[in-house]
């Protein structure tokens, strides 16, 4: 797989990550790992919870779509160079949700591990692609 497939894969799972996000957000924000003491008396959870994830979904999106036109707009060795910091911005923002997870804000659940190894595995790859 080259680099500029590799980047298109990744905007494309962070994009496809974001619309599944957003639509839990607004279909229903408590099938979103969210622990039931964010929940008002009636088991409802907060329109600012749903904002927030709807605000995080959106971001994801806009990442994917980056990453997906990043190779167009650079050559193969701009491309390289950028990757390492773009790399480490996305390690930062997958430990995010594991610290969240660690302290107890939200719950993991089955598609929390999935997507983390997921990144995981993009993330190996890139670094594996920029070493090679």
């Amino acid at each position: 797989m080259t680099l500029e497939r590799l980047y298109k894969a990744f905007g494309a799972v962070h994009i496809l990550m974001g619309v599944i996000f957003f639509a839990g957000a607004v279909i229903d924000p408590s099938a979103m790992g969210l622990p039931e003491r964010w929940a008002d008396s009636s088991g409802n959870f907060s329109i600012g919870i749903a904002t927030m994830a709807e605000h995080f979904a959106s971001a994801l999106i806009v990442i994917g779509y980056m990453f997906w036109k990043l190779p167009g707009w650079t050559s193969e060795d701009q491309l390289k160079s950028a990757t390492t910091p773009l790399i480490w911005a996305q390690i930062f923002l997958f430990l995010m949700p594991v610290y969240h997870v660690l302290n107890g804000s939200i719950n993991a659940d089955a598609s929390f591990y999935v997507q983390g190894v997921i990144l995981l595995a993009f993330i190996v790859l890139f670094f594996q692609k920029v070493r090679a």
